[in-house]
């Protein structure tokens, strides 16, 4: 699941910064005048937000052997 998550926060950053790219170069070139500024730190924000979330939680996640010797393992 995690993986999931990681391949589709990658994705939706390069697809947000393709796309700003390709704002930038379309108002550059027709004399327009765009700030993208807050949609970019919303999203990479957000986005790497998450991605920290997730490895801060697969570095304290603790390993099934540690569960069982300390008598927190559970049976469902």
């Amino acid at each position: 699941m995690s993986r999931t998550i990681v391949v589709y926060c990658i994705r939706t950053m390069t697809l947000l910064l393709l796309w700003a790219v390709i704002m930038t170069t379309v108002a550059s070139v027709t004399g327009w005048m765009v700030d993208l500024t807050p949609v970019l730190t919303f999203a990479g924000a957000f986005f790497g937000g998450e991605l920290t979330l997730l490895a801060f939680k697969r570095i304290f996640a603790k390993d099934d052997k540690e569960a069982e010797q300390n008598g927190l393992h559970q049976d469902y």
